[in-house]
C-alpha cells in the first residue's frame, strides 16, 4: 500500500490566520496557542515581516489586542481591515472550508457576542483640552474608569496631573532569586515558566512559577486569576514585593510588576510609580492614564511663583516638578520636586493667611474698650495668687489690643496651668467695666457649664433673688427632665468694687428648656446680660447682642470658620480672643492660625514642683498606684482618679467613672471619702461636688474628663487616670496639669488594661516628656494634620505634598509671602498677575476667615 505523503507544510503566516480566527473566538484572551501568543510572534518574527507586530500581545488590552488581530487578519489574508465590530476574524474563516451546518450557525453567534466586547466609542471633546476639561471628556478615559477616578478625587485634567504617586519601585536595584531575602522588599527579573489559575478565595487567584539563571520563585496574585491568562510561559517580567516562604521555597504574594519588553521596563524607566488605588483599577490603568494626561496637559501649566522667589529658594520650574514627581529620574530628582510643590502648597496658604491679616486690619467698625484699671487691679489682687510676668505681659497686650478701634484677633496658648483662664476673664471683666457685653464660648456643653461654674466662683457670684424659680418652671412636663439636668440657676450675678451695678453672667445651652432660652435670650438682647457663657453655636443661633464688644473663644482649633465669620459680620466688630488648652504646634500656628496674633505663655507660677508620670504595666503596679493614693491622703493630700466614661460601655472595654466609683468606695478605698464627678450631673450638684472637694472634704475625687476645665486643687497631688489609651496626648498632658499647682512634689499614674500599640507609643511618650511645647510637636507627628485639627479650616488651601512638619520650608513660605503682600497686597503688580490669579482659584468657593 502506498505511503500517504504528508500535508503541506503550513507556513507562518497561515498558521497566524488560524491562531487569530481561534483568539477571537475565545474572546482575545491570549489562549489560542499554549505559550501564548508573544511566544509563537517571537520564533517566526522573519517569516511574518513585513506585519506590523506588538511588543507583547499578552500587555494589550482586550480592546487592543481585539484591534491588533482584526488588522493583522485583514493584512495576513491581502484585504483591508474589516469594519464590522464583530469579535470575528473574517478572512481567516474564509480561508478555512468548514462545514455546511456550523457555517450555517456561526453568524448568531458572533453577532450578538461581538458587541459586548466592542471598542468604546471614542470621546470627542467639545473644545480643546484645557486643565479645566473634565474627566468625562478626557479623550483617554473609558466610561469605566471615571467613576473610579472620582473615587479618588480626580475631576479634571488637573486633577489627573496632580494624581501623584504615593511611592516608587527602584528597579534599578534588581538582584537575582538566589539572593531573595525572607521579609525584605525586593526586586527580580524573571521569566514565567509555568501559570495557572486556583480556586482560592471568593475571586480566584493566580498562580505563577518564574526563574532566572540563579532559581525558581513562586509569586500568587489572589483575586487576579486572569493574570495565568496574560503572563504566559516565556513572559518576561521584573517583579516587585515583600519576599515570603512557601514551602522552603521564595514567594511573593501579590507583588508589583511590570512587562519587560524589549529590554526595557515600560512607563518609568528605572523607577516605577505607585498610584493611590480604588476597587477595579489597576496599577497600570492607572500609570498610562497618568502618562496620558501628562503628555495632553503637562504644557498647559503655567508658571505662577516669580522668577525672583524661584530663585532666592532654589526652587525648579512647575513643570519639571510635576513631571518628577511621576516619573524622576532618581530620588534626588523626586526631592527636588516634591519640595517645589510643598512650597508652593505652603506659599499659597501663607499669600491667603497675609491677605486675611491684612484685610482684617484695615476694615473699620470695632469697639475701642478703655479698660478701668484700677477697677481690674483690684480684682487681682483679691485673687490668692499674683500673676508671673508671662501673664502680665500677655494681659497688658490684650488691654491694648481692645483698646484699638480695629478688632483684635489674638490666639493664646500656654503650658497647662499658666494660667490662661485669668487673662480671658480679666479681659471679660474690662469690657463689661466699659459697658460692652461679652461671650465665653466652648466646644461642648459641659465645658460651656464647667465656665459658667469657674466664673460663678472667681467672681463670687449668687443667684438672682426672686427670679430662679419662675425662670425653672417647665412649660410642660417633659421638660422637668432637662431642668433637673441643669439644676441651678442660669443667670447669676456678682457686685464687683468699682462697678455701679452687679454684673450678670448667663449659660445659654441647648439643652435649656425652651422657656429658658427665650428668656434668656430676651436679657441678652435688652443688654442685661453682661457675660454669655455657652458652646459655639451661641453666634449662631437667633441670639442678638446689645453690644457685644469681646468674644473668648475657648479650644479655638474647634471653633469652625463659618462662626468666625458671623463675629465678623456684626456690628460694631467685636475683638476676638482665642484660647488654646495645650500648646499649639509651631507651623499649625502660622497656617491655621496665622491671621491670628499669637502670645505664649511658657512660664508656670512659682513655687510649683514638677509632676512624675509612670505608665502602670503590671498588676502589682496597679496595687501600688492604689496604695500611693492612700499614702498622700494620709499626709494631708487629695487625689484624681479620671475615667474616659461616665457608665460601663458594650462597646467599649474600658473602666467608666461609675463603675470605677462602686469599686474604690467599696474595695481599695473603702476608708475614704470619695466623690463622684460628670457631665449628665444636675448643674447644682456639679457646683457641690467641687465646692466640697476645694473644702477637702472629699479625699479622692473619680470624675469624667470633665475636670479639665475649672479645676484648680492645690492640694491635689495624685492622679490615676484609668484608660489612658482611650486618651490622646494633648488630653493627658491636660488632665495631669489639674495636679502639681500647689508646692507639693505629684505623681500622675497612667493605667490600662490591654492598649494598642499606638497607645503604648502614646503613653511612653507623655511618661517621659513633661513639656507641653514638645507634646504638641509630637501629636502632630503621631495624629496628622487632619486629625490634630479637628475640623477643616476654610481658606486653609487643602495639603497634598507638604505637611505642617515641613518647618523650613514653612518658614521660607512664610517670609516669601509676608513680604510679597507688603508690597503687593491685590497681587495685580507686573509679574504677580499668575500668582493672584492661581490664588483666587484655589480659594475660590471657600468661606475666607473674617470675612
Amino acid at each position: 500500500m502506498p505511503r500517504r505523503s504528508p500535508p503541506p507544510r503550513r507556513s507562518a503566516r497561515e498558521t497566524l490566520l488560524r491562531i487569530l480566527d481561534l483568539e477571537a473566538k475565545r474572546g482575545f484572551e491570549d489562549a489560542a496557542v499554549a505559550g501564548g501568543l508573544d511566544m509563537f510572534i517571537e520564533a517566526n518574527r522573519a517569516d511574518l515581516a513585513p506585519l506590523e507586530l506588538p511588543d507583547s500581545y499578552a500587555a494589550l488590552t482586550v480592546a487592543k489586542r481585539e484591534a491588533w488581530v482584526r488588522e493583522a487578519s485583514a493584512t495576513v489574508a491581502g484585504d483591508p481591515p474589516t469594519t464590522d465590530a464583530s469579535l470575528r476574524v473574517t478572512p481567516a474563516v474564509e480561508a478555512m472550508p468548514a462545514p455546511a451546518k456550523p457555517a450555517a450557525r456561526k453568524p448568531k453567534k458572533p453577532a450578538v457576542k461581538p458587541r459586548k466586547k466592542a471598542v468604546p466609542k471614542k470621546k470627542i471633546p467639545s473644545g480643546p483640552l484645557t486643565l479645566e476639561t473634565v474627566i468625562e471628556e478626557l479623550p483617554f478615559i473609558t466610561s469605566t474608569q471615571e467613576s473610579r477616578f472620582k473615587r479618588l478625587g480626580v475631576e479634571d485634567l488637573r486633577g489627573l496631573l496632580r494624581m501623584y504617586p504615593t511611592r516608587h519601585l527602584d528597579y534599578s536595584n534588581i538582584g537575582s532569586v538566589i539572593d531573595l531575602v525572607y521579609g525584605e522588599e525586593m526586586s527580580v527579573v524573571v521569566t514565567v515558566t509555568s501559570a495557572s489559575s486556583a480556586n482560592i478565595g471568593r475571586r480566584g487567584a493566580a498562580r505563577i512559577s518564574a526563574r532566572d539563571e540563579t532559581g525558581i520563585v513562586g509569586i500568587t496574585w489572589f483575586g487576579q486569576p486572569y493574570l495565568a491568562q496574560q503572563l504566559r510561559p516565556g513572559t518576561k517580567i521584573v517583579v516587585s514585593g515583600k519576599v515570603e516562604a512557601y514551602r522552603d521555597q521564595a514567594q511573593f504574594q501579590n507583588p508589583e510588576y511590570e512587562v519587560v519588553q524589549g529590554g526595557d521596563l515600560t512607563h518609568a524607566g528605572n523607577l516605577l510609580p505607585i498610584y493611590p488605588s480604588t476597587d477595579g483599577m489597576y496599577q497600570r490603568t492607572l500609570r498610562t492614564a497618568a502618562r496620558n494626561g501628562l503628555d495632553a496637559g503637562l504644557a498647559l501649566l503655567g508658571e505662577y511663583v516669580p522668577p525672583d522667589v524661584r530663585k532666592r529658594n532654589i526652587l525648579p520650574g512647575l513643570q519639571e516638578a510635576i513631571q518628577w514627581m511621576h516619573h524622576p529620574d532618581d530620588m534626588e530628582q523626586w526631592h527636588e520636586a516634591r519640595r517645589r510643590l510643598a512650597f508652593d502648597e505652603l506659599f499659597v496658604n501663607q499669600l491667603a493667611v497675609q491677605r486675611r491679616k491684612r484685610e482684617w486690619r484695615e476694615r473699620a467698625g470695632g469697639v475701642s474698650i478703655q479698660p478701668n484699671h484700677d477697677l481690674l487691679r483690684s480684682f487681682l489682687q483679691r485673687l490668692e495668687f499674683e500673676l508671673t510676668s508671662d501673664q502680665d505681659d500677655a494681659l497688658n497686650t490684650v488691654l491694648s489690643d481692645i483698646s484699638s478701634e480695629v478688632p483684635m484677633g489674638r490666639l493664646l496658648q500656654g503650658e497647662v496651668g499658666s494660667g490662661k483662664t485669668i487673662i480671658a476673664v480679666t479681659s471679660l471683666l474690662a469690657a463689661v467695666s466699659c459697658g460692652y457685653q461679652t461671650a465665653l464660648l466652648a466646644p461642648t456643653e459641659v465645658l460651656a457649664e464647667q465656665h459658667y461654674l469657674s466664673l460663678r466662683t472667681l467672681f463670687n457670684a449668687a443667684p438672682i433673688a426672686g427670679e430662679q424659680a419662675s425662670m425653672l418652671e417647665p412649660e410642660q412636663p417633659d421638660d422637668a427632665v432637662v431642668t433637673v439636668r441643669h439644676g441651678g440657676d442660669p443667670v447669676v450675678e456678682a457686685h464687683i468694687p468699682g462697678m455701679d451695678s452687679p454684673m450678670r453672667i448667663a449659660l445659654l445651652i441647648g439643652s435649656h428648656t425652651a422657656r429658658v432660652k427665650r428668656d434668656v435670650q430676651s436679657r441678652i438682647a435688652s443688654g442685661e446680660i453682661d457675660i454669655v457663657v455657652g458652646t459655639h453655636a451661641v453666634i449662631q443661633e437667633s441670639v442678638e447682642f446689645e453690644s457685644l464688644g469681646l468674644a473668648v473663644v475657648d479650644e479655638q482649633h474647634r471653633f469652625g470658620v463659618e462662626q468666625r465669620a458671623v463675629l465678623g459680620d456684626k456690628r460694631p466688630r467685636p475683638h476676638l480672643l482665642g484660647m488654646s488648652a495645650t500648646p499649639i504646634p509651631r507651623t499649625l500656628a502660622l497656617t491655621v492660625y496665622g491671621d491670628l496674633d499669637l502670645t505664649s505663655l511658657r512660664q508656670l507660677p512659682g513655687g510649683r514642683k514638677p509632676i512624675t508620670t509612670l505608665w502602670a504595666r503590671t498588676k502589682q503596679q496597679r496595687s501600688d498606684a492604689h496604695q500611693l493614693v492612700i499614702d498622700e491622703i494620709a499626709s494631708g493630700r487629695q487625689a484624681f482618679v479620671v475615667c474616659p466614661l461616665i457608665n460601663e460601655s458594650e462597646e467599649i472595654r474600658t473602666r467608666s467613672a461609675v463603675e470605677e466609683f462602686e469599686f474604690l468606695s467599696n474595695g481599695p478605698f473603702a476608708d475614704l471619702k470619695l466623690g463622684l464627678l460628670h457631665g449628665r450631673l444636675p448643674l447644682a450638684e456639679k457646683q457641690q461636688v467641687m465646692d466640697r472637694f476645694r473644702d477637702r472634704k472629699i479625699d479622692v475625687l473619680v470624675a469624667t474628663p470633665v475636670i479639665e476645665v475649672g479645676i484648680d486643687i492645690p492640694n491635689a497631688t495624685v492622679m490615676l487616670i484609668e484608660g489612658a489609651e482611650r486618651f490622646g496626648l494633648s488630653q493627658l498632658h491636660q488632665l495631669r496639669g489639674r495636679i502639681g499647682r500647689g508646692g507639693f512634689a505629684s505623681q500622675c499614674i497612667l493605667l490600662s488594661d490591654n492598649p494598642s500599640a499606638d497607645a503604648r507609643e502614646r503613653m511612653g511618650i507623655i511618661e517621659r516628656t513633661s513639656d507641653g511645647f514638645d507634646l504638641a510637636e509630637e501629636d502632630l507627628r503621631l495624629r496628622g494634620p487632619g486629625d490634630y485639627i479637628g475640623t477643616r479650616q476654610s481658606g486653609f488651601a487643602d495639603l497634598v505634598i507638604a505637611s505642617l512638619t515641613d518647618a523650613d520650608l514653612m518658614a521660607m513660605a512664610r517670609a516669601e509671602a509676608t513680604d510679597l503682600i507688603a508690597e503687593d497686597p491685590g497681587l495685580t503688580d507686573h509679574g504677580h498677575e499668575a500668582l493672584g490669579q492661581e490664588l483666587d482659584r484655589i480659594l475660590k468657593d471657600r468661606v475666607a476667615e473674617f470675612s
